[in-house]
C-alpha cells in the first residue's frame, strides 16, 4: 500500500519576501507530485487563500486553509480552521495583531491565541528540543488539547535525525501528537536562486551597489 502524504506547511508569494512560488504554481506541482491536499501557510496572513483556492479547483488538489503565526515570544504555530466559525475567529485574531503592531507587522501572544482557539489546529514548528520548545509545546497543550501538535520538520542539516527524534521524544512526553511536514517556499529548483535573493533581502544580508556613469 503507497503512503498517503499531504504537505501541511507551505509559503507562498503572500508570505512578504518569504515564498517565491504564485498559488497556481504551488498547486500545479502538488498535482504533478500526486498529492492529494496541500495547505497554504502564509505567514501571518490569509491573503492566499482566494487564489489557492482558485488553484485547487483547476488541479483537483484539495486546499487546506491555513495560517504560520509569529508569536511574540518566538514560537511559529501553524493554525488550520476545521469550519467557517473558526475561520473569522483566525481572521479577527490577525485583525487585533496587526491593528496593534501597525502596518506591515503582527503582534500577537499566547493570551490572543487562546481568545481564538476554538475550532483551530494547531501545530508548534520547533528548531530544537530545549526548554523554550518544551514551555511552549505545554502552552500549546493547555490551550488546544488534542488539536495539538508538534511539526516534525526536516532542514536538511548536519546532525538532523538526531533533532527530529528528541522533538518526537519532547513531544511524546508531553502527550502531544506529532506531524511531518516541509516547509515549502517554492514550488520548483529552478525557483531556488530567487528565494534565496528575497531571503537575503528579508535578513539585511544584501549590499546595495549603486553604480554610476559619467557623461
Amino acid at each position: 500500500m503507497s503512503r498517503r502524504y499531504a504537505e501541511l506547511q507551505c509559503s507562498s508569494h503572500f508570505s512578504f519576501l518569504r515564498g517565491a512560488s504564485g498559488c497556481d504554481e504551488l498547486f500545479s506541482q502538488a498535482a504533478v507530485c500526486g498529492l492529494e491536499a496541500l495547505a497554504i501557510t502564509d505567514l501571518n496572513s490569509v491573503a492566499g487563500i482566494v487564489r489557492a483556492h482558485e488553484a485547487a479547483k483547476a488541479t483537483g488538489v484539495r486546499l487546506i486553509v491555513g495560517c504560520r503565526l509569529q508569536l511574540t515570544d518566538g514560537a511559529t504555530i501553524l493554525v488550520y480552521p476545521t469550519d467557517r466559525a473558526a475561520y473569522s475567529r483566525l481572521c479577527r485574531l490577525l485583525t487585533r495583531g496587526k491593528g496593534r503592531a501597525g502596518k506591515g507587522a503582527c503582534r500577537l501572544d499566547w493570551s490572543d491565541l487562546a481568545d481564538h482557539a476554538e475550532g483551530l489546529i494547531a501545530a508548534l514548528v520547533a528548531e530544537q528540543a530545549d526548554a523554550s520548545c518544551r514551555r511552549q509545546l505545554t502552552a500549546l497543550s493547555d490551550i488546544f488539547g488534542a488539536d495539538a501538535y508538534c511539526a516534525l520538520t526536516l532542514r536538511r542539516r548536519p546532525r538532523d535525525q538526531m533533532r527530529l527524534h528528541q522533538l518526537a521524544g519532547l513531544a511524546t512526553e508531553l502527550g502531544v501528537k506529532t506531524v511531518v511536514t516541509n516547509d515549502v517556499l517554492f514550488h520548483h529548483p529552478g525557483r531556488r536562486i530567487l528565494q534565496d535573493v528575497l531571503t537575503c533581502i528579508r535578513e539585511g544580508d544584501v549590499p546595495l551597489r549603486i553604480s554610476s556613469t559619467r557623461s
